[in-house]
């Protein structure tokens, strides 16, 4: 199974598509809110259709056909009444923005409370988006100029980073890794949703038990030095996947593994990272125990980034203790939740902090891709991004592409997948 390299072609086309509207909407943004009106009416309706011919052919559930059918509803909804949507778009954007400034702030609280540095950074964040939300939802109608002109703003950004992709294609040896750029991701309520989507598209092609499935390997003399995986399952919260990492043969994972302290619907608890030598026992345990499927993208590193990377992984673990699961600590009986049985089937490592930036799990920031990031970017990776929110679904969209570009250090693509026959 294989996928084709984005050609340069492609990488040029989407630069000037979405520089070129980006351009379009910011310096003529009330010429533009007609044809900005019909895109977006026309692609949620496109969108529904799609997904309910899908449903309707694939997975015949019928909560999935009546959000298709509610979604296509909505776009031509969209698409009769161009003044309501006028209003309710900016509405809508409000919400998104009242929701981030609520997340940064809950995010700030934390970062106090751990006596972390920088954190006023965050509350200064926090209080923009409070503002730009109170404009957009005090009066939506006359906002709408101002939201063309943003969104027009950020599609010039996110169309310079194909510009940067092919630039860095063609002439690799300009650029260096040691440092990395803000590169503008997709926005949070799409990135999401990236690999249960692609998830679904895998599950209908393949019909295998657990199984490597190998996409590509590129031509290359590299080795696969380190690994990414992203994890994705068919439930609520397994939809927005799991990211976590495997170097010289040791996965590190972040997250909150302790049940007791979980609090705020199981947003916020003690950060946990769990370490496991065996990295193929663990991969059986996620798609066999866990019913996930896990993509895992392979990246070649030269000695001075993988130094690097050992540095990083030191100065994660510098205020780090030993925890132990209940399984653990009573090896005659029998617990069920996750970190004891993740011990019993791995003898996985557990480890607290005593302070520091990984001191309190956030579900929306110090989270799993967090770690991920701040390891990789180690080596110069660029998924920087600009409001700190990065999803599991931004990291296997940024990993993807890479892998994709010829002269990129991502060098593989696998998928462990468990499907039981039909």
């Amino acid at each position: 199974m294989k996928e084709k390299y984005i050609s340069r072609l492609s990488l040029i086309m989407n630069a000037i598509i979405f520089t070129g509207v980006g351009l379009t909407l910011t310096f003529i943004p009330t010429k533009s809110l007609g044809i900005f009106h019909f895109v977006v009416s026309m692609l949620i309706s496109l969108l529904g259709l799609v997904s309910f011919i899908f449903n309707i052919i694939k997975t015949k559930k019928k909560m999935y056909i009546f959000i298709s059918i509610s979604t296509f509803s909505i776009g031509m909804f969209f698409y009769a009444n161009p003044t309501k949507f006028l209003v309710i778009f900016p509405l809508v954007f409000g919400l998104y923005m009242l929701i981030n400034g609520i997340i940064k702030l809950v995010a700030y609280l934390i970062y106090k409370g751990d006596k972390l540095k920088g954190t006023f950074a965050t509350f200064v964040n926090s209080l923009i988006d409070f503002i730009f939300s109170f404009i957009m939802l005090s009066n939506p109608s006359k906002n709408i100029k101002t939201l063309t002109i943003v969104l027009g703003i950020y599609l010039i950004l996110f169309g310079l980073n194909y510009l940067y992709d092919l630039i860095k294609d063609l002439f690799p040896k300009l650029f260096s890794r040691k440092k990395r750029r803000i590169r503008i991701t997709l926005p949070i309520i799409l990135s999401t949703m990236i690999p249960y989507q692609v998830y679904t598209k895998i599950n209908t092609l393949l019909d295998k038990y657990v199984t490597p499935v190998h996409i590509n390997h590129k031509n290359t003399s590299g080795n696969v030095d380190l690994e990414v995986f992203i994890h994705v399952k068919d439930t609520s919260i397994g939809r927005f996947g799991h990211a976590d990492f495997c170097f010289e043969g040791k996965v590190y994972s972040y997250g909150c593994y302790d049940e007791q302290s979980k609090k705020l619907f199981e947003t916020i608890g003690d950060g946990t990272l769990f370490t496991i030598e065996d990295k193929e026992k663990y991969l059986k345990f996620c798609t066999s125990h866990s019913k996930k499927t896990i993509f895992v993208f392979g990246i070649s590193l030269t000695d001075k980034q993988k130094e690097a990377i050992r540095k990083e992984i030191n100065k994660v673990r510098e205020y780090a203790y030993r925890w132990y699961s209940d399984q653990e600590l009573d090896k005659k009986n029998t617990y069920n939740d996750y970190a004891s049985i993740l011990y019993k089937e791995t003898k996985a490592e557990f480890y607290k902090f005593s302070k520091g930036k990984w001191k309190t799990y956030f579900l929306f920031t110090t989270n799993c891709v967090k770690l991920v990031d701040k390891v990789l970017g180690a080596t110069g990776s660029d998924i920087l991004k600009v409001n700190g929110l990065i999803t599991p679904g931004a990291y296997y969209n940024y990993l993807d592409n890479e892998f994709k570009l010829q002269n990129s250090n991502v060098i593989s693509k696998t998928i462990y997948i468990n499907k039981k026959r039909k």
